[in-house]
C-alpha cells in the first residue's frame, strides 16, 4: 500500500498544479506582438493575483529560451509561497510556463532569494512599493 506524505516540504518545490495552469491561461491573453514579454508576464501576475519578480536574458543553459520571468503567488507575512517562471523562445513569439527542473537552480534559487530580499524590506518599510519614486533612471 502507498501513502501519500507531506513532510517538510518547500513551499517554493511545489510549483505545479492549479496555479501553474491559471499562469499559463493568463500568459496566453496577452499579445506578444503589442506588449514586451516582460508586461505580458507581469500583465498574467496581476491576473491571478500573484507578484512579477523579475525578466531577465535566459544564460542558455536550456534550450529554445531568450528570456526568462518569474513571479510569486501566494504567502504572506510566512515568506510562503511558489514560485513560478514564464519563458520566452528564441523567436520571441511563443511564451511558455517553465518547471524548476528545466529552469534549473541558479534562477531558481535566484528567484527564492528575490522573494526573501522583498519579504525583508516590506517587513522593515511598510510603505514600501506606495512611495512615489525620485528622480530618474
Amino acid at each position: 500500500m502507498q501513502t501519500n506524505e507531506v513532510a517538510d516540504i518547500d513551499p517554493f518545490e511545489a510549483g505545479e498544479g492549479v496555479e501553474a495552469v491559471e499562469f499559463e491561461l493568463a500568459l496566453g491573453t496577452s499579445d506578444l506582438g503589442e506588449t514586451s514579454f516582460e508586461d505580458c508576464v507581469r500583465h498574467a501576475a496581476e491576473m491571478i493575483g500573484g507578484e512579477f519578480l523579475f525578466a531577465m536574458p535566459a544564460d542558455g543553459s536550456f534550450e529554445d529560451t531568450s528570456e526568462i520571468a518569474a513571479i510569486h503567488m501566494g504567502g504572506g507575512a510566512d515568506r510562503t509561497g511558489r514560485v513560478f517562471f514564464a519563458v520566452l523562445d528564441l523567436d520571441g513569439d511563443t511564451m511558455r510556463v517553465a518547471d524548476r527542473e528545466e529552469v534549473g537552480e541558479r534562477f531558481y534559487g535566484f528567484a527564492r532569494a528575490f522573494v526573501g530580499v522583498l519579504s525583508r524590506i516590506r517587513d522593515e518599510m511598510p510603505s514600501f512599493g506606495q512611495m512615489d519614486a525620485e528622480g530618474t533612471a
